[in-house]
């Protein structure tokens, strides 16, 4: 894996290196903790709906800490994108349309491109990468027992598994910057993703997956170029409120 890079506590809650629950005993700012319990919270739908609000006072006392951490776990959120606080109203969680969303995919395609074009035309990915992708192909295969648990802790492994797979693979571009753009586009489509994912999507997710992978081993940027929007997605990102 790329190393001597440092991640912010964002993106270390999107790259699914903190799996543990708001109790968890190992140390960690309340911030991140807060972060990481609202985001959550987001993606799946299960309590804040696009449209309502969350407040600060509520989530602290719900979780039994000060206001402090709340507006800064806030203000997080806010940057990439998914709340926008309103004064004396709380934050507000963002509603993108249909037309949004499909932008945002256009952008998430166009950067994606860069990043495939540098590995394969660098010749970046060598065997560690290959390795420690295909081990997120066998967690995206293993990942259907706990969507055949429960749905919502199905989803948000598959977001853990989400942000493993795709970020890992913007890192090895070494293109920092347009990694950063990628990590502020995934966290807006994450929010109509996550929730939409059910357990007839695995075998496609599986394909969608290893087909990237396999393509940027043998270096086929023509089939990377069609492997673009995930067919599971393509009758439900557009649907943000259903």
């Amino acid at each position: 894996m790329p190393r001597g890079k440092n991640f912010s506590p964002w993106e270390r809650s999107l790259r699914g290196d903190e799996k543990m629950s708001y109790h968890s005993a190992i140390p960690q700012s309340a911030t991140e903790e807060v972060t990481r319990y609202l985001h959550r919270q987001l993606l799946v739908r299960k309590r804040f709906q696009p449209g309502s609000f969350i407040r600060e006072n509520d989530v602290a006392t719900e979780l039994n800490v000060s206001r402090s951490p709340v507006r800064e776990a806030l203000k997080v959120l806010e940057s990439y994108g998914i709340v926008k606080t309103l004064p004396r109203r709380g934050a507000l969680v963002l509603q993108y349309t249909n037309a949004d969303v499909g932008e945002i995919y256009d952008v998430r395609v166009l950067l994606e491109s860069k990043v495939y074009s540098r590995i394969v035309k660098n010749h970046l990915l060598n065997d560690e990468h290959y390795r420690h992708l295909m081990k997120c192909i066998d967690d995206y295969r293993d990942i259907r027992t706990t969507f055949e648990k429960n749905l919502q802790e199905g989803q948000l492994d598959f977001f853990d598994l989400e942000c493993r797979f795709h970020f890992y693979i913007h890192e090895i571009s070494g293109l920092s910057w347009t990694s950063e753009l990628l990590k502020k586009t995934y966290s807006r489509l994450f929010q109509y993703m996550i929730h939409n994912v059910g357990l007839e999507d695995l075998d496609s997710i599986l394909t969608f997956h290893t087909n990237i992978v396999e393509n940027l081993r043998s270096g086929d940027l023509a089939a990377l170029g069609e492997n673009r929007i995930e067919s599971y997605m393509l009758d439900k990102a557009y649907r943000p409120d259903k």
